[in-house]
């Protein structure tokens, strides 16, 4: 990497996410580049970060501002050249696939992805540090097992039951992303972690589910990502499981007619507008949110057993991702992360990005508590069904 302050380029600097990542970045004295393919909109995200100024030399500037078109491999190298890391926020991510971190490999820099639109495609030759999946979830949903273990295997059988609860409107950028992440195998339908492998079709479909932080009971479908498998095998975890919950019918209804090929003949741009739509309605009125829980409890509760818990609750989903994504590329830009290619998951230290979070959003909400096994009510029925109990991180 080069030396001095590092240069951290943001690829779709002055969209939600990207806006974000760059307003922390900014915040921890990076030098940045903000890129699009709208120079004016970028040069307004980089004046408000404090640069580029009229008669300030290039060499002095904080923040420059240029114009970069996503999908041309040439524009988008000649964008990373001269970074030391290239942070991806643009979309729709799936559209773009690989080319962000061909292009960064290409031009020597480093790369972080909020998403990965590449899904398992090998490393591009010659790459230094790729960090990926280092948003909302997975990214920061892959942390919460490791949180509540310290980062150490659990004595005794232990398992770990998590869920990702978001309401609120897609913007269409979001929603195409949402779609076509569906045919991405980011993990198993149905499955479960059990001593040492996934188990497909474990846990019965969608049933009603009560998370903590949540007024009312959501709908919950078992979905084992690779980066909690992942987590489970590295922590030596006897069980795991997460479930994807949803707070209103509309847009659950909807991914469902198009799984089931009720809207096949639809074209892209038709099911992207359900889908919007269908978001729009279940947040209509409401206060968006975006919440992650996280359990881990003894499977033979006992004298001295505990349960800890952790829930994130933010109002951004965007701002929250962007966040998450500017601490991967600050981490990857002070030589914190060694050289390969790296789920954010894996590498990334859970306290330090809640506390990223809190520092950066202040009214994202994190408690973490450990509360002895005996004296945790129970409702017979609904294991999900545990109150929330104070504590703050």
């Amino acid at each position: 990497m080069t030396g001095g302050t590092p240069l951290i380029g943001v690829l779709g600097g002055y969209g939600a996410v990207g806006a974000a990542a760059a307003r922390c970045l900014a915040a921890e004295g990076f030098r940045l580049r903000i890129g699009g393919r709208d120079r004016a909109a970028a040069e307004r995200c980089a004046a408000g970060l404090g640069g580029p100024a009229e008669g300030r030399p290039a060499e002095a500037r904080r923040v420059e501002a240029r114009r970069v078109d996503a999908r041309d491999d040439a524009d988008l190298e000649r964008f990373a050249r001269g970074c030391d890391v290239l942070l991806h926020c643009a979309g729709p991510a799936y559209e773009l696939a690989a080319r962000p971190r061909r292009a960064a490999a290409a031009a020597g820099a480093a790369y972080v992805d909020v998403m990965d639109g590449a899904g398992p495609e090998p490393a591009p030759p010659g790459e230094r540090t790729a960090v990926l999946s280092a948003g909302l979830s997975p990214g920061l949903s892959g942390l919460l097992p490791g949180l509540l273990t310290d980062g150490r295997p659990p004595s005794g059988g232990t398992r770990f039951t998590g869920h990702y609860v978001m309401l609120g409107a897609f913007t269409r950028t979001g929603a195409l992303d949402y779609l076509l992440s569906l045919d991405r195998e980011y993990g198993t339908a149905r499955a479960e972690w059990r001593r040492g492998r996934v188990v497909p079709g474990a846990l019965p479909g969608a049933a009603p589910h009560t998370v903590p932080g949540v007024p009312h009971p959501v709908t919950a479908y078992p979905y084992l990502p690779r980066e909690l498998a992942d987590a489970a095998d590295r922590l030596m975890l006897a069980e795991a499981r997460w479930y994807n919950a949803f707070d209103g019918h509309h847009l659950l209804d909807t991914l469902n007619r198009h799984r089931s090929g009720d809207a096949g003949r639809a074209g892209l741009d038709a099911r992207v507008a359900d889908v919007v739509r269908a978001s729009e309605l279940d947040a209509f009125g409401r206060t968006p949110y975006h919440l992650l829980w996280g359990v881990l409890e003894p499977l033979s509760p006992g004298a001295g057993g505990v349960r800890r818990t952790v829930l994130v609750r933010g109002t951004d989903g965007s701002a929250m991702t962007g966040v998450i994504g500017a601490l991967a590329a600050a981490e990857v830009a002070r030589h914190r992360i060694p050289p390969g290619a790296h789920e954010a998951a894996a590498v990334l230290a859970p306290r330090q990005t809640l506390t990223a979070l809190r520092r950066h959003l202040p009214d994202t909400v994190c408690t973490v508590t450990e509360t002895p096994v005996d004296e945790i009510p129970r409702t017979p029925g609904d294991e999900t069904a545990v109150p929330l109990e104070d504590g703050v991180l």
